[in-house]
């Protein structure tokens, strides 16, 4: 049986290309929001107060020269994340 992931049917997915962590984006990436992964639930509640949501797409608009932290345009605004922490983030790619 073969998959639909593109594989050729070596079952080979290449798994950042569905999922990526947020550490991982680069500028010009979209994304969108399918869920959390298990972390602090302080910081998650203050990701969802802030409108980042399941649902919710994120595009990178500049990233730091030291890489952290991230700046993304989301709903009607502009956020900065850190990389780390926002790894808490379930993404894939749009």
């Amino acid at each position: 049986m073969s998959c639909n992931c593109g594989c050729g049917g070596k079952s080979q997915t290449k798994k950042w290309n569905l999922e990526p962590k947020f550490s991982d984006l680069k500028k010009g990436d979209k994304v969108e929001i399918v869920g959390y992964n298990e972390g602090d639930a302080r910081y998650k509640s203050k990701l969802l107060s802030m409108g980042l949501v399941r649902g919710v797409t994120l595009e990178v608009l500049q990233i730091a020269p030291l890489g952290d932290p991230i700046e993304v345009s989301v709903l009607s605004y502009r956020l900065s994340l850190r990389r780390q922490e926002a790894n808490v983030l379930k993404l894939k790619r749009v």
